[in-house]
């Protein structure tokens, strides 16, 4: 009986041209472009443009412009949030100052005089 041999035989060269593989799509971030629409709507438009450019950049090889447009949308997303809190924080100090005036002026919280006899 023969023993098998030990050496492994080499492996076979590829006859054709060697392609990178295909990475997997980046996420279109929808639900980024949905807060852009929620919470500062001017943001909204782009967001929704990028995201909907996400795949058909994909799909034709672009695969930097298709992670381009995804990161775009995930950016665009959260500065409508940071904007959203910006104007809430600017509104609530506002409102604190118009409260300090209107208490500071005293006067009266009733009626206003209206039907005084």
């Amino acid at each position: 009986m023969t023993q098998p041999s030990s050496e492994a035989s080499p492996p076979e060269q590829p006859t054709g041209p060697v392609s990178a593989p295909t990475p997997p799509p980046p996420s279109a971030n929808a639900g980024w472009a949905v807060a852009a629409l929620l919470f500062f709507w001017p943001l909204s438009f782009s967001a929704f443009s990028h995201a909907f450019n996400v795949y058909p950049l994909w799909a034709s090889g672009n695969f930097a412009g298709a992670q381009y447009a995804s990161d775009r949308v995930r950016r665009l997303g959260q500065l409508s949030l940071w904007i959203f809190g910006g104007l809430l924080l600017l509104f609530a100090i506002l409102y604190a100052i118009f409260l300090v005036v209107l208490i500071a002026q005293g006067g009266d919280w009733g009626h206003h005089g209206r039907y005084r006899d």
